[in-house]
């Protein structure tokens, strides 16, 4: 992400459900990195997955960032995969890379999307301090409410539809590919170029021969 790139998301002014802000904070912090882990989840169970960027504080936006070594330990791949896929079933797909802005880097984690079913968590983690919900619940299905572009439970039964849909949007995708490789169907045939197109190929195709 670049520079101009970084100072567009935040010169929005707020999160939208495809960009979650957090921090700046240690990764040694358990609770911090609980918080990142649900922002993950959230950003796996959306359509087309969503960023998460770390260094800028989510209530005023102030983009705070780390210095290089806080910026260094972030952008360890394994370890924070390990972290991640320790807490979550099946397991996220995401990309590390660091980006700066006013002299101070940030760290952007692009999320993608669940692959063939939803992302659950597998831990549990309280809020320091205080009772209620918790910062990460074992079972529960994150995601980016409609409602409000922020990472929570399924809060409605319309949200859980939509993720439903999606699972099985892509069950059917991988039933039809696996059908047209063991020949139980043919595949689907390329679409047909408009007339002008296809009579400009035909008369190249004449000159070449």
């Amino acid at each position: 992400m670049t520079e101009e790139e970084f100072e567009g998301q935040l010169k929005r002014g707020y999160e939208t459900h495809g960009v979650e802000f957090k921090g700046p904070g240690n990764k040694a912090d358990s609770a911090f990195l609980a918080r990142v882990i649900r922002a993950i989840l959230g950003m796996a169970n959306r359509s087309d997955g969503g960023l998460v960027i770390l260094g800028v504080e989510s209530e005023t936006l102030e983009p705070l960032g780390f210095d290089d070594d806080e910026a260094k330990a972030w952008l360890n791949y394994d370890d924070i995969a390990a972290k991640v896929n320790g807490c979550v079933s099946p397991s996220v797909s995401f990309d590390l890379e660091a980006a700066t802005y006013q002299g101070r880097k940030f760290i952007i984690i692009r999320v993608y999307e669940f692959r063939d079913i939803p992302i659950l968590c597998t831990s549990h983690f309280p809020e320091p301090g205080k009772k209620g919900n918790p910062i990460l619940k074992r079972g529960a299905c994150y995601v980016r409410a409609r409602h409000k572009p922020e990472t929570s439970e399924i809060p409605s039964e319309q949200e859980m539809r939509e993720l439903l849909e999606l699972a099985i949007d892509k069950g059917v995708e991988k039933f039809v590919k696996r059908a047209q490789r063991a020949g139980l169907f043919p595949p689907t045939p390329p679409s047909p170029m408009p007339p002008d197109i296809e009579a400009l190929f035909n008369d190249q195709a004449e000159d070449l021969l």
